[in-house]
């Protein structure tokens, strides 16, 4: 499979962007906590619709920088619109692999959930490295899909397609266990690994708001699972059932759900 199919998976879908607009710095990015600071300059690779970029803004404040760069220029513009009040935070559509800054070096990089769907993170942390000032840090957070667990087990139909959702990923170049191998990556760009955490999601039926985080694989059948049937890994019976089966389970059965997820940070020694 050759990059240009790993980006067409990657794609957003119509209707999975509200996830992305219930992130926040402290909820969903909460590794970054620890590293900024106000005056930094920042860039926020995969940065989405901009919620988690918001929060960063606050932190770095007036006499900070930060930019957020993606591939989506429907969620740029969402971006863009949204938070055009913020005088400190700017919203660029670019592939940060064509990506030349306007403004010096950045002391952070941060890319949240984004080198899993990509075929070449090796390269990409090459070129973000680049754009680090001399003990600038990149701050990478992603999962490893392979260990997720629940209780109790979801329907079979699901278990199929979540299997079948790997597959698909892998099968584009994609690494289903990119939170194992990142720092490994960054050592190989000679950046110096100076944290790598545990910053797994576990949600449990007892917790507010918990219905919502399961039924992260509801809302992945309903628009994933539509790339997925066009290319061919499920049927759309199979993707109907999943789905309407599993957000039974959700209001049902579905007592907790552990995404394993890292944090991990790489100092550029320049």
């Amino acid at each position: 499979m050759t990059h240009s199919v790993s980006k067409d998976r990657a794609a957003m879908p119509t209707g999975a962007t509200a996830v992305l607009d219930k992130r926040s710095l402290a909820a969903s990015n909460a590794n970054l906590l620890s590293v900024l600071a106000p005056g930094q300059s920042v860039l926020d690779v995969g940065c989405g619709s901009g919620a988690i970029t918001y929060g960063i803004a606050s932190i770095v404040g007036p006499s900070g920088t930060v930019i957020g760069i993606d591939r989506s220029d429907a969620l740029i513009q969402q971006a863009t619109a949204t938070y055009t009040d913020v005088p400190n935070l700017h919203f660029i559509c670019a592939d940060i692999l064509d990506y030349t800054p306007s403004i010096p070096p950045f002391s952070v990089l941060t890319t949240a959930r984004t080198l899993q769907w990509v075929a070449n993170p090796k390269e990409l942390i090459q070129k973000m490295k680049t754009l680090l000032k001399p003990n600038g840090l990149l701050c990478v957070l992603d999962y490893d899909h392979t260990a997720i667990t629940w209780d109790s087990q979801p329907p079979a139909s699901m278990q199929l397609f979540y299997a079948q959702f790997l597959k698909w990923r892998s099968d584009a170049g994609m690494d289903n266990q990119i939170a194992l191998h990142a720092a490994g990556l960054m050592q190989a760009c000679g950046l110096e690994v100076c944290l790598n955490a545990d910053y797994s999601e576990f949600h449990q039926q007892s917790e507010t708001g918990f219905l919502q985080h399961v039924s992260i694989w509801t809302v992945v059948a309903e628009t994933r699972g539509k790339q997925m049937v066009a290319d061919g890994y499920v049927s759309e019976a199979q993707r109907e059932q999943a789905a309407t089966e599993y957000r039974h389970w959700c209001e049902t059965e579905a007592q907790s759900m552990h995404l394993v997820l890292r944090a991990i940070h790489g100092r550029n020694p320049q």
